[in-house]
């Protein structure tokens, strides 16, 4: 695993005049502030009192957009991995690997340096506490990727909001309390314990993405507003974020670290609406996973006090990627000039508050992947997608045909101009498809899970994770998301089961099988298999109905229960170094089978 060096210029910022006087310890670390970062998970650009939301109470985020910077149109992508990469390479997601939400089309390359690695190069304390959702396998998980420490889950979302199961640097572990609020306590920890240098805490909330479970009292408050099931729980999550953002912002108080930490709110993407549910957004066009300014716009603020000056708003368009690049300038630091970014630096937008007046004219892209359930559908195509100016939106539609706005006359898309102004959206198409196919230039391709790590001597290959292929196999819910399982039929031909894997250590590695067969008995045959390598399969399966864990869902969302799993050995299987398709291809007589997942345990 390669990485590249970041260039460091001098550090150049110390106290300030009027500045309230520090520790010894915090006036050592003053010349490379903190980063805190706060990501949310489907909170849209409306979900957020500081944006003319009067329901939703969120004074915590509401400071840091008044005493900071705010950003009147900053843009994401419009689902959850893609944005996670772009923020932390400052690279378009597909340039890092990711180009979906699933079946590894959301692991992010080893390679990619992403900020944690890049501060972690300059003796910052690096911690991530929630979602990760780039890699779940060593070296693509938050270990691999420059995070000292992490607390939280590396799947695209979580079953159980409370007493979940989390991971602790790459370890399960047993918790107690409501997710955010556990994460939360573990960010303040580690603040706490590395007051003393300079840290970057990323704290990458999983709510208010589904299932909507939370605190009742959270949820009581707006129920009793008269909101239904489903906005009473998106706004009590949201409420609780706020919360939780305020603690943490109380720490960097109490440990006098404020004025030295830079603080910075944004979401993933537009919101979700299940059910053809919508809420207050500002009236913008689109949700979550659509192109148009309510799928991608979303609420951006900044803070730090008495480098950039608060209450004013930008309203330059700006994205994801910048802040990679902008992070490392307020520091002091060039990214590497060999690894290309596509974000831009803004900090001149941050420092100068009249620099928005003169502030040059751009471009931002977008592509949105269609979710795919077998290997042999297009993932990626040029559509849907969009292009942006300070002015103009043209978007690629679902539909295959463009559409044109003006944006700063109609924010809310209301008007198509495609006929009244074609030379402008002939402009715009063009640009858009010469950026489109560089970006595309090579084929979209699964990154391998990486085998035989020491670090990571077993190693699970989810059932969600792989391509399945047969009319024998299919997902148990439709689109094949986290925490799904794979069922295989009896006596209706084919199945296989294909991760790509590449072995870094050989071994003889224990092959042991996550299954249910709710149905009745089974009797299990077939192979499992890489390369030369194979393994012949001969179980007999009892019946065993997976118990579903009870959660505290609120308003209905057709996630994937947390089941409880049997596992079977299957035998032993003998791995050289190398890469290539694992495999599974089980025959079934009998009952149905269940797969969740296949684990490798390196045994020597």
């Amino acid at each position: 695993m390669f990485k590249r060096t970041l260039l460091l210029c001098a550090f150049c910022f110390g106290c300030t005049d009027g500045k309230a006087p520090v520790s010894d310890a915090t006036e050592a670390a003053i010349e490379k502030p903190n980063v805190v970062l706060f990501l949310t998970d489907d909170q849209g650009w409306g979900d957020v009192g500081f944006n003319g939301n009067e329901a939703l109470s969120t004074p915590h985020i509401n400071q840091i957009a008044e005493q900071g910077v705010s950003f009147e149109r900053f843009y994401v992508n419009p689902v959850c991995s893609p944005t996670r990469a772009a923020l932390l390479t400052g690279r378009q997601p597909l340039r890092t690997g990711v180009f979906s939400v699933t079946r590894g089309g959301e692991k992010m390359r080893s390679e990619e340096l992403t900020l944690a690695e890049a501060l972690q190069q300059h003796g910052y304390a690096t911690g991530l506490f929630g979602k990760w959702h780039n890699g779940a396998q060593y070296p693509h998980d938050p270990t691999g990727q420059g995070f000292d420490e992490y607390l939280g889950f590396v799947d695209g979302h979580q079953t159980l909001y409370f007493d979940a199961k989390l991971l602790r640097n790459g370890e399960p572990v047993e918790t107690s309390g409501y997710i955010a609020d556990v994460t939360t306590d573990a960010a303040i920890d580690f603040i706490q314990r590395n007051h003393q240098q300079p840290f970057f805490a990323y704290v990458p909330f999983n709510t208010p993405h589904s299932p909507f479970e939370l605190p009742d009292n959270y949820f009581r408050k707006y129920k009793d507003q008269g909101l239904s099931d489903l906005d009473a729980s998106i706004y009590g999550m949201v409420e609780n974020i706020d919360d939780n953002v305020g603690r943490v912002l109380a720490k960097l108080d109490e440990l006098n670290l404020s004025d030295n930490t830079l603080v910075i709110f944004l979401s993933d993407n537009g919101p979700a609406f299940p059910g053809g549910n919508s809420r207050y957004n500002g009236n913008l066009k689109g949700h979550k996973g659509r192109v148009d300014e309510g799928g991608v716009r979303v609420p951006m603020f900044i803070h730090w006090p008495n480098h950039i000056e608060g209450g004013h708003q930008i309203q330059s368009i700006a994205q994801h990627m910048d802040i990679y690049p902008t992070v490392l300038s307020l520091l002091g630091a060039k990214p590497d000039p060999e690894r290309p970014l596509d974000g831009d630096d803004i900090s001149p937008l941050l420092l100068d508050s009249k620099a928005d007046d003169s502030w040059p004219d751009r471009t931002i892209y977008t592509n949105h992947f269609r979710n795919t359930r077998r290997e042999n559908e297009q993932a990626i195509a040029p559509f849907p997608g969009s292009i942006r100016t300070q002015q103009w939106l043209a978007v690629y539609d679902y539909d295959g045909q463009w559409y044109l706005f003006d944006i700063q006359a109609d924010p809310q898309q209301s008007q198509d101009l495609a006929n009244s102004n074609p030379s402008q959206l002939n402009r715009l198409k063009a640009d858009y498809m010469t950026w489109y196919h560089e970006l595309t230039a090579s084929p979209v391709q699964t990154i391998a899970i990486e085998v035989g790590h020491a670090v990571r001597p077993a190693v699970t290959l989810s059932a969600h994770e792989a391509h399945i292929e047969g009319q024998a196999i299919d997902y148990a819910f439709e689109a094949g998301w986290a925490h799904d399982w794979s069922i295989v039929r009896p006596n209706q031909g084919q199945a296989q089961l294909k991760w790509p894997v590449k072995v870094v250590s050989t071994g003889s590695y224990t092959v042991i099988m996550e299954y249910a067969t709710p149905n009745g008995a089974a009797e299990l045959s077939g192979s499992l298999q890489l390369a030369s390598a194979n393994l012949s399969l001969s179980k007999s399966l009892a019946q065993y109905a997976a118990t579903e864990v009870p959660g505290k869902r609120l308003y209905y969302t057709d996630e994937a229960p947390d089941l409880q799993w049997r596992s079977v050995e299957l035998g032993k299987l003998q791995l050289t170094r190398q890469s290539g398709d694992l495999l599974l291809r089980p025959e079934i007589s009998g009952s149905e089978l269940h797969i969740k997942s296949i684990r490798l345990e390196r045994v020597d």
